[in-house]
């Protein structure tokens, strides 16, 4: 049965992977570099996710404490891209110049707190699940996001390897989900909660 899952499992995320590339060869406006600065991205979160995961299973760390450590860790390297980039003085006075507009501070605040809901469910998944699971559900909420912003945004070229590819996508994105569900189903109940990881 284990090995059928993990068939399964691969299968699932090569049908994912096969979409993928089916979608982007529909994409017209192919831009190179923003397709590598995409697939770095991907890479930095795959090493992201797995560095939770194993924070969480091994240190037995809570969601909230990777949050913690995560964001103290991030300030140094943040501070060096705003530095770097010539956006430090720029993004200040804009602040500064913003912070007068009730409108503007509801924005930030309502961004701050779904940033942080985001990332608690992001590494609450990976500490439950695995970083695979997190990066699939990803996946979903991305196909989810695209098709929302073809239909409401505009401006690409809808053609019919996009929507082939994004079917594939969910396809194999709903099939990892259904066979990790099964998996979950066969075993034994086990709960563990945010607290017990912390204690253990």
């Amino acid at each position: 049965v284990c090995l059928f899952v993990f068939f399964q499992v691969i299968l699932s995320v090569m049908l994912i992977a096969a979409g993928v590339i089916i979608a982007a060869l529909g994409d017209f406006s192919f831009d190179l570099f923003a397709y590598s600065m995409a697939l770095t991205s991907v890479f930095f979160q795959t090493m992201y996710l797995v560095l939770v995961e194993r924070s969480g299973a091994e240190d037995g760390l809570s969601s909230v404490e990777i949050m913690f450590y995560n964001s103290f860790l991030s300030i140094p390297f943040l501070l060096f891209l705003i530095i770097a980039t010539g956006e430090f003085p720029d993004s200040l006075s804009l602040l500064f110049a913003k912070s007068t507009s009730s409108y503007f501070l509801l924005i930030l605040l309502l961004s701050l707190v779904m940033g942080i809901v985001l990332n608690y469910t992001m590494f609450l998944c990976t500490i439950v699940n695995s970083a695979l699971t997190t990066t699939i559900v990803g996946v979903l909420k991305g196909v989810g996001s695209t098709t929302l912003g073809f239909v409401l945004l505009g401006g690409v070229q809808v053609h019919a390897l996009n929507v082939t590819g994004l079917v594939i996508n969910t396809a194999g994105g709903l099939w990892y989900s259904y066979t990790k569900y099964q998996q979950k189903k066969s075993k034994p109940p086990k709960l563990v909660t945010d607290l017990e990881a912390h204690s253990k």
